[in-house]
């Protein structure tokens, strides 16, 4: 894991020189937070197998809603949901879905509540929202690949991969479904929820319902058993 932890920290060094002294630019050090996770979680792809893709774009589907967004004066609503929905990663275990998405919000101090976040310039939207709508596109497509289409195969995770402090006052039923977690505790809580139920996905079949709705990736780890 040395070599590992070095990788991960040598980008995130990398992500704290983006723009310094100006709040930097957060699709660059987004994209640079993405990369770090990758890292993580090609360590269990490595070691216990599976697929894992970085920016899986796919196809929505147009049945569903897209994400809670609030306007200029903090009111809810549902935005218009385009064709296309983008995973930040997504690493299918030999048991479990893993839809991770990756936030670089920098602050001291970022509130989650079942109705959104407080404390980040991205106010207007809550990544756990964000990760909802996507696990509810994804579901639509990959649940035959499950046992009796059971939901408990996709376990949401967001990750914080800048300096902030969490904390999270939601719900405990929000906090079950979405995992919320800083970069440091992400290999625990894949190691946590990486459990089987029942038997093991079927890798291939997997791979070829994502390969389905696929817009564009930008890398794309095929199974390995």
């Amino acid at each position: 894991m040395a070599s590992l932890d070095n990788k991960v920290n040598d980008l995130l060094k990398k992500m704290h020189t983006i723009g310094k002294g100006d709040g930097g630019d957060i699709s660059k050090k987004g994209s640079v937070g993405e990369l770090a996770v990758f890292n993580i979680c090609e360590h269990f792809y490595q070691t216990e197998g599976g697929i894992l893709i970085h920016s899986y774009a796919h196809d929505t589907d147009p049945d569903l809603q897209g994400n809670i967004k609030k306007n200029e004066e903090g009111i809810p609503y549902v935005e218009h949901l385009g064709s296309t929905s983008e995973i930040d990663v997504l690493y299918i275990s030999k048991y479990r879905v893993f839809p991770i998405e990756v936030k670089s919000y920098r602050a001291k101090q970022i509130v989650f509540t079942d109705d959104g976040i407080k404390g980040s310039a991205q106010d207007s939207k809550s990544p756990v929202h964000q990760n909802e709508m996507h696990c509810r596109h994804l579901y639509s497509k990959i649940f035959r690949a499950f046992t009796n289409g059971n939901t408990e195969f996709i376990v949401p995770i967001v990750v914080m991969v800048d300096r902030v402090q969490i904390v999270d006052n939601r719900s405990d039923w929000q906090r079950d479904y979405i995992k919320l977690c800083i970069l440091d505790e992400l290999a625990e809580v894949i190691q946590k929820y990486n459990t089987p139920i029942g038997y093991q996905l079927n890798l291939q079949l997997v791979n070829n319902i994502l390969k389905e709705s696929v817009q564009s990736t930008e890398k794309w780890l095929p199974p390995r058993m």
